[in-house]
């Protein structure tokens, strides 16, 4: 479950970002997550639940938005949305294509409130 290590991450993100005093407490974090980025969004949400109990982000809500996937075909020119791997060209059919978005997975931003 690499949802778990993705946890810790954000977790030390934000601590990380937050201002130095004992009064802050994040109150969300908003990321970007694409589909095609092998992130199972419930899987993170739960790991997160677990993780950020006494932390600064432990009334912390996740702001999820997720990135569609999309593609080109280096032969046609045509893009399309990609919505898992191993699809083809809608267009030709070619399967050599080249994924533009979808892989991502950002911290966005830090709401904090003192």
């Amino acid at each position: 479950m690499h949802e778990l290590s993705i946890a810790q991450s954000i977790v030390s993100i934000a601590e990380n970002a937050a201002p130095k005093d004992h009064h802050a407490h994040i109150t969300s974090v908003g990321l970007q997550i694409g589909e095609l980025s092998g992130i199972e969004i419930e899987s993170l949400k739960f790991a997160m639940s677990v993780i950020k109990k006494d932390t600064l982000l432990k009334d912390a809500e996740l702001d999820i938005e997720v990135i569609e996937g999309q593609a080109e075909c280096p032969t046609c020119k045509t893009v399309f949305p990609m919505h898992y791997f191993g699809c083809s060209c809608p267009n030709c059919g070619n399967y050599f294509i080249k994924v533009l978005k979808g892989r991502e997975m950002k911290v966005l931003n830090i709401m904090v409130d003192e």
